[in-house]
């Protein structure tokens, strides 16, 4: 599925099961035993992004078993793991109304995963997974009050270090990070003074 650009196939394969197969690996197999070339068989699923295929794989509660792959020793698998999640949430915002609640906020808060995303951005070593899980949070967070000034300041402080990337795709991701997140008006107040 790398490279391809094929939409129809990915949700077909999806609805087949192939995705209930890699979620099976990554939430019982032994840590160790996962490759990156099986977590990047999941990413690719999820990119290009598309609202009607974020929800298929929503359907399938991803959340979980990514975030257990947060714990591998390879940075890798934890990038992939991070810009699969990544790849969801940019599809699910994008695909509904910019002033509403982000739709997957639910299941991303039900599996613990707004902490351990916030954990992965202040442990992580690599650049772009940092930025990559900021993003996460930005997204996530439109229209709602980040209630934890520690996640408030870090995010928002990080967010608008990085608005001039190098990379287009993180300075557009950036952009619509930090327009999720002034759709709170607090949130918006604290982006002016940052």
């Amino acid at each position: 599925m790398n490279n391809r650009k094929d939409d129809q196939l990915r949700e077909k394969l999806i609805k087949v099961g192939i995705i209930d197969g890699l979620i099976k690996i990554f939430s019982s197999w032994d840590i160790n035993m996962i490759t990156d070339s099986i977590v990047e068989s999941f990413f690719n699923f999820t990119y290009p992004c598309s609202f009607p295929k974020s929800q298929l794989l929503i359907e399938k509660k991803p959340f979980p078993s990514l975030f257990r792959l947060f714990n591998h020793k390879d940075k890798i698998v934890v990038s992939h793991a991070i810009f699969a999640i990544d790849n969801i949430l940019y599809a699910g915002a994008i695909g509904t109304d910019s002033i509403s609640s982000h739709p997957y906020y639910d299941d991303l808060q039900q599996s613990g995963g707004i902490e351990k995303i916030f954990q992965l951005f202040k442990r992580s070593q690599k650049e772009y997974t940092k930025d990559v899980s900021a993003i996460c949070l930005g997204i996530i967070f439109r229209a709602r009050e980040m209630t934890v000034l520690e996640m408030k300041v870090k995010i928002i402080s990080h967010l608008k270090s990085i608005t001039n990337h190098s990379r287009e795709e993180i300075r557009i991701e950036v952009e619509l990070a930090l327009n999720c997140l002034s759709q709170n008006s607090g949130l918006f107040l604290a982006i002016q003074q940052f």
